[in-house]
Parts: C-alpha cells; structure tokens; sequence
C-alpha cells in the first residue's frame, strides 16, 4: 500500500507544481518615474508588464492640477484593438475605460499613454503626485484579474537660469 500512497504524492505534486508557479508572478499595472521641465511636454506610459488575456481596463488616475495640466490620452500600440473612453472634466483626475471582445496578451507595453504640459513651479522641484488610484482588469470571460499598482514619482523642475552670454569686446575701429 506504500509504492501506491508514494505514486499518489509524486502525482499530485507534478501536477501541482505548475499551478503553484503561475502565482508567483502577478500582473502589475505601474507609471514609470519622469522628470519634466516646467512649460514642456510630458508623455507618461501605463504600463502592463506582462497579460496573456485583457479584454477590460478601468483606470483612474490622480494628478496634482496646479502641476501638470492634462492634453490628452492615447491608446499603446498594443492595445490598438480595445476601444476607449476618457473622462478628464475634472483638473486632477483622468479616468481611461477600455473595452474588446478579445484579449490582447504581451509583455512590457503601455496600455495608454498620458499626455500633460508642466505647469511654472515656484520652487526647484515639484512633485506631480501622478497615481494610480483604482483599476480594474478584466479577462475576455468577464473575470477580474489579479493585478498590483505600482506608481512612482514624477517631478516638474524649474528651467535652469541661462548662463549669462559672454560679452565680447568691441571692435575699435582705426579713425584716421
């Protein structure tokens, strides 16, 4: 009876192990540290870094409105097939709302790009605080999946005061 209780553990792990490696990893949804100089333009990726089925994506995320100013937002390249609403009436949040009727998969892409002008900034920097603040992610089955949040800082420096230009010393001419 012993052969077959060992049989029965070796089966149950080979066919257990597999499982138990898939939860190692988590699919993690994340902005990417930046720094922008006040008056310039700043593109921001979300990005996915690895999602083998999304078919639904819900993402709300905050910003500091006396910091950035919001243009526009546009899908990433592999997302091209989800359709997608986004909702920026109010200064300091962006909700972006994706939708097919099949998943897309790949590794280390931006699901959608943000778009924002730095605003002037009083001191030598000033932190954006751009988060994610709730998402959503859902399968082409309609099934939540499991994701984390990750969003690091973006900073708005103030133009460096331009070196004063050298002057030159005028040309004297020869009066005869």
């Amino acid at each position: 009876m012993r052969p077959y209780r060992f049989i029965q553990i070796i089966m149950a792990l080979v066919c257990g192990l597999p499982c138990l490696a898939g939860l190692g990893h988590a699919l993690e949804v994340s902005i990417p540290s930046a720094t922008v100089t006040a008056g310039d333009a700043i593109t921001v990726p979300v990005m996915i870094d690895s999602v083998d089925n999304l078919a639904g994506v819900k993402l709300v995320i905050q910003y500091d409105a006396q910091v950035l100013e919001f243009q526009k937002a546009a899908k990433g390249q592999k997302a091209g097939s989800l359709m997608h609403v986004v909702n920026s009436k109010n200064p300091g949040r962006v909700v972006v709302v994706m939708a097919g009727a099949r998943g897309i998969k790949g590794e280390a892409f931006p699901i959608v790009t943000l778009d924002f002008t730095a605003k002037p900034c009083s001191l030598e920097s000033c932190p954006a605080n751009l988060k994610i603040v709730e998402a959503q992610l859902m399968s082409d089955q309609l099934k939540d999946l499991d994701f984390s949040m990750q969003s690091q800082s973006v900073m708005v420096v103030s133009p460096k005061e331009a070196a004063p230009a050298e002057t030159k010393p005028e040309k004297k001419s020869d009066a005869s």
